[in-house]
């Protein structure tokens, strides 16, 4: 019974993902959500992949076997395929958290499937650790937190696709766009969704072309100097603590 539930759209890209992809398709497919759909956009696999996938059947209900220019072209490729009210993207070599991850977002909330865009946790399965939490303007500026985490409305890619001169942070360029200069509205989930490969390519590399750029975005979306809203909350921690120095 899937009643009024909303539809969860889970996208995973996958390239030469042998030893991770049963794993996590496995972490989707076991969810106690009943109204999912779960779309895997495989860039012509060579390692074993693909017979993996095939092997799960019609338990991935849209299987895209063909040439693509990486993760974000694969991600935006799948959102044509995608017929459910949220889409959500997870890795390759990631997974969601526990198999009650999408009913505790979904079974009882009450979200505007126009305008909301939900985020959680994620497990950093490397070094143990829990992030990012409850994001603001200062945290985004400085750092992402990951797609592993975020449940986007459908109706964001009706405006909005992911920019794939950049190749591991395209999506940070979105959520700053999503974040400060529309109307949606970013809702805290206190829960951990996925646990994130942080040894991983986007985890463990950085995007040069996208650090080359992000200054001007920020520039974009700030109406005052990106530096200040960089280094003031520092400067202003510091010149507090001179000042309560002085005065001890």
């Amino acid at each position: 019974m899937t009643g009024n539930l909303p539809k969860i759209s889970i996208v995973i890209p996958v390239f030469n993902a042998v030893s991770t992809i049963e794993n996590v398709i496995k972490s989707v497919v076991e969810q106690t959500y009943p109204n999912k759909e779960l779309v895997i956009i495989n860039n012509l696999s060579t390692d074993g992949t693909t017979e993996i996938l095939e092997s799960f059947g019609n338990q991935i209900d849209i299987l895209i076997s063909e040439k693509d220019a990486g993760i974000y072209d694969a991600m935006n490729k799948a959102l044509g395929y995608c017929s459910g009210d949220w889409i959500y993207f997870l890795g390759s070599d990631d997974a969601l958290y526990n198999s009650d991850v999408l009913a505790s977002i979904f079974s009882n909330g009450h979200f505007n499937q126009h305008t909301d865009i939900i985020y959680g946790n994620a497990f950093y399965i490397h070094r143990k650790t829990i992030r990012f939490r409850k994001m603001n303007r200062y945290k985004l500026a400085k750092h992402n937190f990951n797609h592993q985490t975020v449940f986007y409305p459908k109706e964001v890619f009706k405006h909005f696709s992911y920019d794939t001169k950049y190749k591991l942070w395209a999506d940070y360029n979105l959520n700053i766009r999503l974040f400060f200069k529309t109307n949606y509205k970013f809702h805290y989930r206190d829960i951990i969704i996925a646990k994130f490969n942080d040894k991983g390519s986007s985890g463990n590399n950085d995007d040069q072309d996208f650090i080359r750029d992000k200054k001007s975005i920020l520039h974009q979306v700030f109406p005052f100097d990106v530096l200040a809203f960089y280094y003031g909350r520092e400067l202003f921690l510091l010149i507090r603590g001179l000042f309560k120095k002085k005065k001890k």
